[in-house]
Formats: C-alpha cells, structure tokens, sequence
C-alpha cells in the first residue's frame, strides 16, 4: 500500500490555491491546529492565528514595516520604488510619535459626530442607486451598489470632483492591490506603478487648486492646518491615498461580500426585516465572519515570547485578523454566523494605536446600505456559478456579485 505525501506545512503562499482562495479559513483552521502563533518559512514571517496573541501584537508591535526602494529592485520590481516613498508617509505604516501627527490631522472628520451627518446623503446615493436598477430581474450588485456608494461618500468626504468617483475607484484599487498581495509580476509591477503615478499627480493638481481657491473635505482640512508641523504636500498625497483605499476598497467588499453572506443565511436576512434594530448586531456580524481585512504585518519592537515562540527584535509578525475573529477560545461556535452575537469584541478594525479612525463611517455606510436594500427589494436571490473573489489576499472582496431581485410593492 503506497502512503499518501503528507500536505506542506501551512503557509499564506497557500492562499493562491483555489481552494484555499475560495474559503481562506481553511488554511487558518489548518494554521491554529499547529499553534496560534507558527513560522511560515515560505514567506519569513511570524503567523499569528489567535484573539490573545493579535491584540498583543496590535496593541505593542511596531507599524513600520513598508519595503524600500532596495527591496522592490531585489524583488526585481524597481519600477515600485516611487510606493516606498508614498507607504513610509501614510499613518498605517507609521509608529509613534509620526503616527499620531498624521492620525490627528486626518481624522477628525470621521469621527461620530461628522459620520451622523452624512446619514441623509448616503440615503439619497442609496436611494438613487437602486432607482437605477429598480426592476425585477437580474443585475450585479457588486458594481451597481456596493461600488458606486462608498466610491461617491468617500470622494466627497476627500474634497475630489465626485464626477471622478469612477476613475479614483481604479486607482484605489491598484494601490490596494500593491499593498495586500505579496506577489507581483513585472507586468503587474508596471501597470501598477503608472497607476501611482496618475493617482499621485491627480491628487497633487487637486491640492494646488485648492491652495489656491477654497478647501474642500480631507484635503481642504489638511491644507488649513495650523501649528509648528503640518503636513507636506507629500504627506497630504499619501495619506489622501490610504483614506481612498479604506472608503472605496474595504467598504465596498464590506457591503458586497455582507450581501452574499446574508442571502446565503435568509433566515438572518429574515430577522433583519421583521426586527430593524438587528442591522447593527448584523454589520458586527459581518465584519467578524466575512473580515475584509484579512491580515496586517507589524515588526517585533524587542525579544518576546508569543503563544509559545521567541520572536527576535525586528522580525516580521503578520496578524491574521480573519483568524482571530473566529477563534475558538474567544468567539462560541466561531464558524457559524450569528448576527445576535453578544459579545462580539471582533478585530476588524485592528486595536490599539492604529484602530481604523473610519470605523463608524464604514459601520454606518454598510447598515444603510443594507436597510435600503432590504426596504427596496422583496427577495433577493444569488445567480450564477460560486463567487468570484478579487486576487488580492489581504483585502478579501467580490468581483462581482450576480443577482435577481423581486421589488416590494410602493
């Protein structure tokens, strides 16, 4: 009898097989059955699987982890060394006290108070949105709705021409692509480094002309800055650019993938219509069991024993949020997705320092959404073959999300 090779040690390379592509949680359940913290040898990182030892290594690991110029040309991509210089500005790769500095600057107008505001505008996109589409039948929701809302909030919020939605979408996305995958083709590579390029000259002339006439939104907010260290133009750019990844990228794979994830449990999108006030459980719900922010690298600051490892001062620690928002020992029965889940402390947003500052807009954004959707439409069935998910590993979304609706009667 001929024994079977045994499966390689888990690893996030892994993640470009299909399977593991469709539903990455079996290659973290594989992860956790070996320990919650494990070396991957394919990728020289520290993998880090469960609740306890992710909100460790949010709350005390270094940020500062963006490759240089240097590190793009070994990777044989040095067409990528401009995003070197834009990663090392923006907040997300920062540590303090850099990070605060630019954190400060830039999220006062997202925090609760202004994000209540915006509640009738996100309505009225909404509203529009499925007036566009307001017909029995089929149509694609992932590019008809949970594109076009996040894309149009964010690019007002920003101080852009909302006319340029579309096209900054593309952008963003590129750039998201740049930072949530670890591998690129030299093609790849130059298609995403002129894409940099247009995004970083577009957001530049957007500063020059509010200089020079009135200040809108986040880029009008920066530019007024007072004090003895306001941020460059620079600084502005790159971190005009991390804010559009957030709005247009990670909410919208929020409200596409959440959709999914609710048709394929109608007793859930039941309760929801029966019960409005279960939309918030349901948002929580979502950002725990479908994480668009799969995993996010930080640097160990000294020696330390983690989960049962030592890991060396400077070596790289990747947090598989995913993971962790469905570990065992924190979250009952992890795998099933329960949108009256009490407590539901998840790690969607990260924790610590670098909690996202855009938390309540991404909450508020995906219940409206939702809420409008569900008023609008009677049913809601998917089409098609399996989901199609986007090839970035980090920032898990739809490609598209096929369906047919039946309208409520007016």
């Amino acid at each position: 009898m001929t024994s079977q090779p045994a499966e390689r040690a888990p690893s996030l390379a892994q993640l470009l097989r299909p399977d593991y592509h469709a539903d990455p949680h079996l290659l973290y359940r594989r992860m956790r059955d070996r320990g919650t913290v494990i070396w991957d040898p394919y990728v020289h990182t520290w993998i880090v699987t469960g609740y306890a030892e992710a909100v460790t290594v949010f709350q005390d690991f270094l940020s500062a982890r963006t490759p240089s110029a240097e590190t793009f040309g070994r990777m044989g991509l040095p067409m990528l060394a401009p995003a070197a210089d834009v990663m090392r500005r923006q907040m997300m790769f920062m540590d303090p006290p850099r990070h605060m500095r630019v954190r400060a600057a830039c999220s006062a107008l997202f925090n609760p108070v202004r994000v209540r505001r915006l509640e009738h505008r996100m309505r009225e996109i909404c509203s529009g949105l499925i007036d566009r589409i307001a017909h029995d039948g089929a149509w694609d929701l992932h590019a008809d709705y949970a594109e076009p809302l996040p894309a149009m909030i964010t690019t007002e919020i920003s101080g852009l021409p909302l006319a340029d939605w579309r096209q900054l979408q593309i952008w963003s996305d590129d750039f998201a692509a740049l930072i949530g995958n670890f591998h690129q083709s030299r093609s790849e590579g130059d298609r995403l480094a002129a894409s940099l390029d247009a995004m970083t000259a577009y957001i530049a002339d957007a500063i020059a002309e509010q200089r020079a006439g009135e200040g809108r939104g986040l880029i009008g907010a920066l530019l007024a800055q007072d004090g003895a260290d306001p941020l460059d133009d620079a600084e502005i750019i790159a971190n005009v650019i991390i804010t559009l990844v957030g709005g247009l990228g990670t909410i919208t794979n929020l409200i596409s993938s959440g959709t999914a994830t609710l048709t394929a449990h109608p007793e859930a999108m039941e309760r929801i219509r029966r019960d409005p006030a279960a939309m918030r459980g349901a948002v929580e719900e979502i950002l725990r069991y479908e994480t668009p922010s799969q995993f996010s690298g930080r640097i160990a600051p000294a020696d330390v024993e983690l989960g049962g490892q030592r890991i060396a001062r400077g070596d790289a620690v990747m947090v598989m949020t995913a993971a962790a928002n469905r570990d065992p020992l924190v979250f009952d029965d992890p795998e099933r997705f329960d949108i009256a889940r009490t407590p539901n402390r998840h790690l969607a947003f990260a924790w610590g320092p670098h909690f996202c500052f855009g938390a309540a807009l991404a909450r508020m954004q995906a219940g409206i959404a939702f809420e409008e959707l569900l008023r609008r439409a009677a049913t809601i069935e998917l089409v098609g073959g399996p989901l199609e998910w986007r090839e970035n590993l980090g920032l898990r979304g739809l490609t598209t999300l096929p369906v047919v609706t039946t309208l409520a009667a007016a």
